[in-house]
């Protein structure tokens, strides 16, 4: 498995990039070969808070872990018990994608219950014709945490949303 880590107002020490690779070496069992995981640490601010993003991918996969907490060896075994959940959960629906037995888990102690979840809301509506600056202006007054509209230029379906950080991020679709 091919690892990358990038490191964003935050320098990891040797030992903390060994544990890493050592520890993520372990998903190969996992996932096909020519899988690869890229981890983002960084530093929240100027408080002691600390950010760990893995994202792995393989053939077929593609999960997604992120923690914040105040020490950055915790937030690799929390990331890692998320990402080994994930992988179960998709080795029940795309067995030829991932080879994982839910008996030998590596991260956490108990098979995660497979709940089944189901859509429980619909809706319907029209999309605006809207600048990305109208779309934020309306997200804004809905109050809501994303919004979706069609730009005005590109005629593209595309998703404004409010990131943690207070920050807006942008989707648009092809």
């Amino acid at each position: 498995m091919k690892i990358e880590i990038t490191q964003r107002n935050y320098v990891a020490k040797d030992k903390l990039k060994e544990l890493i690779e050592k520890k993520l070496s372990r998903f190969e069992k996992y996932l096909e070969e020519g899988s690869s995981a890229k981890v983002v640490l960084s530093k929240a601010g100027k408080s002691e808070r600390y950010k760990m993003e893995i994202t792995v991918k393989g053939k077929g996969v593609f999960v997604r872990s992120e923690v914040e907490s105040d020490n950055m060896y915790a937030n690799l075994d929390t990331c890692l018990a998320k990402l080994e959940r994930q992988v179960v959960r998709i080795s029940g629906k795309a067995k030829s994608a991932v080879k994982a037995d839910p008996t030998s888990m590596l991260f956490f102690d108990e098979v995660p219950e497979e709940s089944k979840a189901q859509v429980v809301k619909r809706k319907e509506f029209e999309l605006d014709e809207l600048s990305e600056e109208e779309a934020v202006e309306q997200l804004e007054l809905l109050d809501n945490d994303f919004y979706i509209y069609k730009d005005r230029k590109t005629k593209n379906v595309c998703v404004i949303y409010k990131r943690v950080d207070g920050d807006y991020g942008s989707i648009v679709t092809k």
